[in-house]
């Protein structure tokens, strides 16, 4: 799940870039920068920002799209006969261009990380670790009375989770449950051997980021 959701944080700027660069005629060469992971999110940012050129048609060379000659062989662009009318309705046209494709851009880029994020919290939530500290929480008067039969888990869960084979593995995820009495933190750290998974720490936090702590396996 992690080497997935990382190839498409990855590949995803670099094909979207790539697109862009096409459409506003600038290289997509550039993106040979992407071979870095986060490369190809700072040149696809910086190709948003660039403003697109046109293609002569004397010389095929690209030129800058306000040009009124083309700096290169000399030859006038249609923007030279235009009137001021024409020439303030071409860029209106160019600025809804950039900002569709901005907008699409976006919602793609939203959808993603949607994606993301319920993908992630949905791995975490089907994990045995998980499971298993809640199952203890459930069954644990004190911390049933502090935060109520209307909990719920809140937030990104953070943390590592990794099998091999299903025999062997290892965990170390970090959640918040939100009660009764505000927000919670649940720690679970376990290791996964011959297909069994044995459980180092389990800890609830009444109260984020404080040390109160009530250690679940010792309980």
């Amino acid at each position: 799940m992690n080497l997935v959701i990382f190839l498409i944080l990855w590949i995803t700027p670099i094909v979207a870039g790539i697109i862009v660069a096409k459409r506003k005629n600038r290289s997509p060469h550039w993106f040979w920068f992407g071979l870095w992971p986060g490369a190809g999110g700072i040149v696809f940012v910086i190709m948003l920002i660039l403003k697109p050129l046109e293609i002569c048609s004397n010389c095929g060379k690209k030129i800058p799209r306000e040009s009124i000659v083309c700096p290169f062989c000399g030859k006038e662009t249609l923007l030279s006969s235009a009137t001021e009318e024409e020439k303030k309705a071409l860029k209106k046209r160019q600025n809804k261009k950039t900002l569709i494709t901005a907008l699409i851009v976006v919602l793609i880029f939203a959808v993603l990380l949607t994606f993301v994020f319920l993908s992630v919290k949905q791995a975490f939530k089907t994990c045995e670790p998980y499971k298993h500290s809640i199952e203890l929480i459930e069954n644990n008067s004190e911390i049933m009375d502090y935060i109520g039969s209307n909990y719920k888990q809140t937030g990104m869960m953070a943390g590592s989770i990794s099998t091999n084979s299903n025999l062997t593995g290892k965990a170390a995820i970090s959640y918040k449950i939100k009660g009764a009495n505000g927000v919670s933190r649940v720690y679970v750290e376990a290791e996964k051997e011959n297909g069994v998974w044995k459980y180092k720490e389990i800890n609830f936090y009444k109260v984020s980021n404080t040390p109160e702590v009530i250690d679940l396996l010792n309980e």
